[in-house]
């Protein structure tokens, strides 16, 4: 990889990162962002692509709602996870011929337990 291309993929990174620290509570931008991260880190050649400054994530995710009101029937639209993802691809005009669907991590919030012992009430 060039210095040219490493320093593109960094900003990328840097802008993935950027904007899903800005939405950490939306498990949406969460996953696509960690999916783009990982597609980047495979294909380093789309980075530029996905470094325009027009589009973002959450931009991908009102393209993804557009498809899906398209693809509706009374009001009910699903997407495959690798239909999801390759519309991603699409909105950010990347190329890819299969699109693997990678592990997703979302850390989900831990929930204080309710715990109350009758021995409290007395």
């Amino acid at each position: 990889m060039t210095e040219i291309e490493n320093s593109t993929k960094q900003k990328v990174i840097e802008k993935l990162q950027s904007e899903m620290n800005l939405n950490k509570e939306s498990n949406y931008i969460q996953a696509i962002g960690q999916f783009l991260l990982q597609y980047i880190e495979n294909n380093p050649n789309v980075s530029e692509a996905i470094l325009s400054t027009d589009k973002t994530i959450n931009k991908s995710l009102e393209a993804m709602k557009t498809e899906a009101q398209k693809k509706a029937v009374n009001g009910f639209a699903m997407f495959t996870p690798e239909e999801g993802f390759a519309l991603v691809l699409k909105y950010f005009e990347v190329k890819a011929e299969k699109v693997e669907v990678p592990e997703i991590k979302i850390p989900t919030k831990k929930s204080s337990r309710f715990d109350v012992k009758l021995d409290d009430f007395m």
